[in-house]
């Protein structure tokens, strides 16, 4: 019955009918097409995106944490001498928490659990820093008893200080006597606001961040304070316990602190068992994505609105034409809309000629649409690749200060193995020879003890300025150890050792003025050359060198030996 009633229609409402479904019918396709497409898009470069930053910010803290353990085994090294002398033992920890601007307090505690020496930054106590602590404060501290029953350092999760019970993370480094056996432990507190302002560096979208919580899953840096305060256990989170696993990835959850649905990358801090997450609102995502759909769904409504006016104005009767239009717009429906309308023909009824020109407009809308759509999503992917290339340009200049002495500018250590490591690996295709200088200050310690580490720190820049003033193209200079350097050049034994002497004269003649005092120092250079080939290491190279340098300090000091085949039969027999 309802059939009969439509088939009864007068013939221009049939016609608009069949208009409205002709033109809905491809802008439908379109738009579910383009909504999967761009859903599907947008979410993959969100997870990506997300771990992406997550894997990032995992990596400066753990070279900040391990940064600090080095400091705190140094200066182990440093006070093993002096623990005896309280006033030398005060000395050397007030200068190391001065220094060192990411401890908040360092304290000597012996194997007992008293605390026997120790130094808080003037912050701490908000600028009463003659409060009477308990020399036994440490002692019942779980950081204490592990290095204590290992011998090994360690790193509390988040916990409330001793000193004011404010959130703090306690680094713990064992100290040992010249026979090898535990004579106490330095117990350091790391600030935690050092942490929080490199979570700070994160910032995308309205609601987006980023927080960082411990081994145990309590918040370490998170950008509600409360959390941060109270040290919030979020270890019952999904995503938390997968980072306390150790694993790295991209999920969906509900955050009660934005009390929304979150997607999130998240990465395990290696090593250290901490756990860094970035998570930003479903409904920011869904935000880019509707607005991206918007102006398709614009078109396809003019387009629509378009086709339903011109029907309206169809009435007649046009059976040819309305047949000729069908099997047009069909294949083009079958051709993806690639093709065109022949303009209709001057024979035809003119409200034919009409519907054939409107429905030629439409095909051409749409067209443009689907072009304009293609334009969006090429200037969408340009975007993503700009933010992601300014993201990896910011991380190396990040990894370009990490590698860096902070007191004499040169690389570290771990950058002067590295190179090394790179040169060895590249199997002769670049040099032939290579040379390692190992020196060492002669005599440094007691600078330090006659004049103060500001002297010995005057000593240590300017030698690094004139190692500096001596290195050509392809060479690296590097702060080795305490007052030890290390140089890498590119040359065969003899010219390793002409230079060698040329820095030690150098070296000697340098006149260093400190307060009105002129001190002259000298060192004590190891030289090992080597061709370059397969069979050789950088644990090896390096040891042979300090050999030399050894050998050079037991000749004298202020002398140039190179490992020789008498230092080499000494090393095989050990």
């Amino acid at each position: 019955m309802l059939f009969q009633r439509i088939l009864s229609q007068p013939v221009n409402r049939l016609l608009v009918f069949a208009m409205i479904v002709t033109a809905l019918l491809p802008i439908s396709l379109l738009a579910i097409h383009l909504n999967k497409t761009a859903w599907e898009s947008g979410w993959r470069e969100i997870h990506e995106k997300h771990q992406l930053l997550a894997e990032n910010l995992a990596s400066p803290i753990e070279i900040y944490v391990n940064d600090h353990f080095s400091a705190l085994s140094l200066l182990a090294a440093t006070i093993q001498p002096v623990i005896s002398h309280q006033p030398q033992l005060k000395v050397v920890m007030d200068t190391t928490v001065d220094k060192l601007k990411g401890f908040a307090s360092i304290a000597y505690v012996d194997v007992s659990g008293k605390m026997l020496a120790y130094k808080v930054a003037a912050d701490v106590f908000d600028g009463d820093n003659n409060k009477i602590i308990s020399p036994y404060i440490f002692s019942t501290e779980r950081c204490f008893l592990f290095v204590r029953q290992t011998e090994k350092q360690y790193i509390s999760g988040i916990k409330p200080s001793p000193f004011n019970l404010k959130p703090t993370l306690i680094m713990g480094m064992p100290v040992f006597n010249a026979d090898g056996r535990l004579r106490g432990m330095l117990l350091a507190e790391l600030r935690v606001s050092l942490i929080e302002k490199l979570r700070k560096q994160i910032k995308f979208g309205k609601r987006g961040h980023s927080a960082i919580v411990d081994q145990n899953g309590r918040v370490i840096a998170h950008p509600n304070p409360e959390w941060m305060t109270e040290m919030k256990d979020l270890s019952s989170w999904p995503i938390v316990q997968a980072m306390m696993a150790g694993k790295t990835g991209a999920t969906e959850f509900y955050s009660s602190f934005v009390k929304q649905d979150m997607v999130a990358g998240y990465a395990s801090v290696p090593g250290i068992g901490w756990g860094i997450m970035v998570p930003q609102p479903k409904s920011e995502v869904a935000a880019q994505v509707n607005q991206f759909m918007f102006s398709n769904y614009l078109w396809g409504s003019l387009g629509l609105l378009v086709a339903v006016l011109f029907g309206i104005l169809v009435s007649g009767w046009i059976t040819r034409p309305i047949n000729r239009l069908a099997k047009t717009s069909q294949a083009l429906l079958d051709n993806n809309l690639n093709g065109d309308i022949a303009y209709p023909s001057d024979f035809e009824p003119r409200e034919a000629r009409q519907l054939g020109y409107t429905i030629k407009s439409l095909v051409r809308g749409l067209q443009k649409s689907r072009d304009e759509v293609a334009d969006l999503n090429r200037n969408l992917q340009y975007k993503v690749n700009d933010a992601t290339k300014q993201l990896r340009a910011a991380n190396s200049k990040l990894r370009e200060t990490v590698k860096s002495d902070f007191l004499t500018s040169l690389v570290n250590r771990r950058y002067f193995e590295m190179d090394l490591a790179d040169i060895l690996s590249r199997q002769n295709k670049d040099l032939d020879h290579i040379s390692i200088l190992l020196f060492d200050i002669d005599n440094f310690k007691a600078i330090n003890d006659s004049y103060g580490h500001a002297a010995g720190d005057e000593v240590l820049t300017q030698v690094a300025r004139k190692l500096e003033y001596f290195m050509r193209k392809g060479d690296v200079v590097a702060r080795y150890a305490g007052d030890e350097f290390a140089l890498r050049l590119c040359c065969d034994r003899r010219v390793a050792m002409s230079r060698a002497n040329q820095i030690r004269q150098a070296i000697e003649d340098l006149d260093i003025i400190w307060r009105n005092i002129h001190l002259q120092v000298t060192v004590s250079i190891g030289v090992y050359s080597e061709i370059l080939s397969d069979e050789l290491d950088v644990r090896n190279i390096l040891h042979k060198v300090d050999i030399a340098m050894y050998e050079a300090k037991k000749r004298g000091r202020n002398c140039v030996k190179t490992f020789n085949n008498e230092m080499a039969t000494v090393l095989r027999l050990k």
